[in-house]
């Protein structure tokens, strides 16, 4: 590998050199800042007369295959591509006598040295050769007819705003190519014996430039011959990049999620799927089924995420239920989704048991939502949850049976909220200041339920047209008149103070400031009021003369009776066989004295089997310990706890650690657990992260 410190330009002429942008690079993806600093930057190189502008480095190597004067771009293609797009700009600004050109030879000088070979024998005769779609973008610069450009494009979108700024004067176009011609990169030559691969992790180690998705498809695709690079790439790879409107990051680290049945962290997805390929034994001549796989998989994730967009032959229902999720954003369920879609595409279970599980998942969440349940609890819920079924399901009952009794079994942090808490909740919960895209999801379910004549409520709650919005309305208003005091009674204040911001006491209007502090029946009979109302749920209102507590009370009655069946908690006649395991989370184990333990897994970590109490006790709090050892070190030198000290090597009643800490582990199974809590609250952990499978407990004798 050699480098060396070059002009641009003459990087990019030469009599027939082309520049090839492999196909496992990314896309092109440079948006107006960038454009606007590198303009901004020949701007200031031109007014300073500076000799040098350095401008990043650029990595090339032969290109297999082709001609002499052939070269893959496996670094610095942005920079590369877009000075191109930028000389393109001037080109065409002049040819079509947009901008003045004082040097007549200048359109030829750009042309013939930077952008078309004039000697090549291909048909395509231009120098630089993007990725596909980037590709047909850049050659329709080229020819210039403006009603052919492809507008959607990166390539078209910043040579239009380089024709801005050139047709703006702030710089003349010989003064922009003197400028163009300062710019100095560094040169590195990458030989074909070399490994380009190892070379441009190692170029690109700190990650600020590429994706995840971007490494994983050099990975793939980079130590393959061009012949084969190009057929994956079109066969597969640019596949999954449409199906997942570009989000492949996004979209790999749900499928390794469905894969490894643990989370990868969202920076160290490149790692978990290069230790995903290694443990699966796969070589690079299986990498064309293992991107077959990622392609089926991205054709559902596309249609989960982007409902609508894609064509599928699902029912009204499923579709309906997918949108509706969409607006509470519940990625963290992908990989779920993803393994029951999967399993109705191979035909393992029907369309019918696949709307009942997409109910029982919406109803599971929003019940969350609306009961406070932390969130963060779904992620391992989500991440285990097809495995879960399928491990209980050995008699074939009805998928959807099984899931319901999965997520009913889940207690703590995990809980199924029961039809008595989610009453409470829609009784007493704040409402009013629920994040946004929960507000919206509520009202819109409320309004429309499963009708097909839809009114868009996200869209009129999100709108900007004053006049078309809907905003969420206080019937009880937030500033309360003595008129309305006296309505309310003499426990006004208390009324205020717990009903205020509760659902019973919302509801919609696009005329919430005519409305504003009215008193209710003002409020129900003025123009554009209640009556008026074309909203469904508005109608509740017209059987009331007042608003006082009984009538809140009447329209939480209601509510309760709409929502409970809107997200119902579904029933279940399944029954696990007798041998399955029990599983219980260290939140909700009691006194586990007697029990068998035949595995654990501790958040995103892999299952280990063990039937020792202590191997589990001393591994979970090792692995946390690795974590961080600030807080451990912090409960050994505060002495808060017995069992986490310094200093007792040698002694068998404790276990190291690490950097002189040891945890006592001649304890009861029960204080085990209890230790283990403490560590968990120290740490501010999750506790049903740690689950514990048991062996299931023996029916009493008679």
């Amino acid at each position: 590998m050699n480098g060396q410190a070059k002009l641009l330009v003459k990087f990019m002429s030469g009599a027939d050199n082309r520049y090839i942008i492999p196909v496992y690079q990314r896309n092109y993806d440079w948006t107006q800042k960038q454009c606007k600093q590198l303009f901004d930057d020949l701007v200031q190189v031109s007014q300073t007369e500076r000799k040098r502008h350095f401008f990043g480095s650029i990595v090339s190597t032969p290109a297999s295959g082709g001609s002499g004067s052939d070269f893959l771009i496996i670094d610095g293609q942005q920079r590369l591509t877009t000075v191109s797009i930028l000389l393109v700009a001037v080109s065409n600004l002049i040819s079509a006598g947009k901008v003045a050109c004082s040097d007549p030879m200048l359109v030829r000088y750009i042309r013939e040295n930077f952008i078309v070979d004039v000697y090549a024998s291909d048909e395509r005769k231009l120098r630089l050769k993007p990725i596909k779609d980037d590709c047909r973008a850049f050659d329709k610069l080229v020819d210039g007819d403006e009603e052919e450009f492809e507008r959607d494009s990166h390539v078209t979108q910043n040579y239009d705003y380089f024709c801005t700024r050139i047709l703006a004067g702030e710089i003349t176009p010989e003064k922009l190519v003197d400028a163009i011609k300062r710019l100095e990169i560094i040169d590195i030559f990458v030989e074909q014996d070399e490994n380009p691969q190892l070379i441009f992790e190692s170029l690109n180690s700190t990650g600020l430039d590429l994706t995840e998705a971007d490494k994983i498809r050099n990975f793939m695709l980079m130590g393959l011959d061009a012949e084969t690079q190009n057929e994956y790439y079109e066969k597969y790879w640019n596949k999954i990049e449409r199906f997942t409107d570009y989000h492949v990051s996004d979209f790999l680290r749900h499928y390794l999620t469905l894969k490894q049945k643990r989370i990868p962290n969202i920076n160290a997805v490149y790692f978990t799927f290069k230790e995903f390929v290694r443990k699966q034994g796969l070589s690079p001549d299986s990498y064309g089924s293992l991107l077959s796989e990622m392609l089926f998989y991205a054709r559902i994730y596309g249609r989960i995420s982007f409902v609508g967009d894609f064509e599928w032959a699902v029912s009204r229902k499923i579709t309906a239920t997918l949108r509706r999720l969409s607006l509470i954003d519940v990625s963290v369920s992908y990989p779920f989704l993803l393994a029951l879609f999967s399993a109705m595409e191979k035909g393992e279970i029907s369309e019918s048991e696949v709307e009942k599980s997409l109910e029982c998942v919406e109803s599971f969440v929003f019940r969350r939502i609306l009961c406070a349940l932390p969130t963060n609890a779904l992620n391992k819920i989500f991440c285990t949850l097809d495995s879960d079924i399928r491990r209980l399901n050995k008699n074939g009952f009805p998928y959807s049976s099984v899931l319901v009794y999965v997520l009913e079994s889940k207690s703590g942090s995990a809980d199924f909220p029961s039809d008595k808490d989610f009453a409470l909740a829609i009784r007493e919960k704040n409402v009013y200041k629920m994040q946004k895209k929960n507000k919206q999801y509520l009202f819109d379910r409320l309004e429309n339920k499963d009708s097909v004549e839809r009114v868009n409520i996200v869209e009129l709650m999100d709108s900007d047209d004053e006049k078309n919005r809907l905003t969420v309305e206080h019937v009880m208003p937030q500033t309360l008149s003595a008129d309305w005091k006296r309505d309310l009674g003499e426990n006004w204040k208390t009324i205020f103070e717990t009903r205020l911001h509760t659902l019973p006491n919302l509801t919609l209007t696009g005329y919430n400031s005519k409305l504003s502090n009215e008193r209710f029946l003002k409020k129900k009979e003025i123009e554009h009021g209640f009556r008026d109302s074309g909203l469904n749920i508005n109608k509740i209102f017209l059987k009331f003369e007042k608003w006082t507590e009984a009538e809140m009370n009447e329209r939480t009655n209601a509510l309760v009776s709409e929502m409970t069946a809107l997200w119902p908690y579904p029933k279940t006649d399944f029954v696990p066989p007798a041998d399955s395991l029990d599983e219980v989370t260290l939140e909700s184990a009691d006194d586990l004295t007697g029990r068998k333990l035949v595995s654990f897994q501790y958040a995103a970590e892999p299952m280990q089997k063990t039937s020792q109490w202590v191997d589990m006790y001393t591994s979970v709090a090792k692995m946390i310990f690795y974590e961080d050892y600030a807080p451990m070190i912090a409960i050994a030198s505060s002495k808060k706890m017995a069992e986490i000290a310094f200093n007792k090597d040698g002694d068998s009643s404790w276990f190291g650690l690490g950097q002189g800490i040891f945890l006592y582990k001649a304890n009861s199974t029960v204080a085990k657990l209890r230790v283990l809590e403490k560590i968990f609250d120290a740490y501010g952990k999750d506790k049903s992260e740690l689950v514990l499978s048991l062996q299931p407990e023996k029916p009493a004798e008679s």
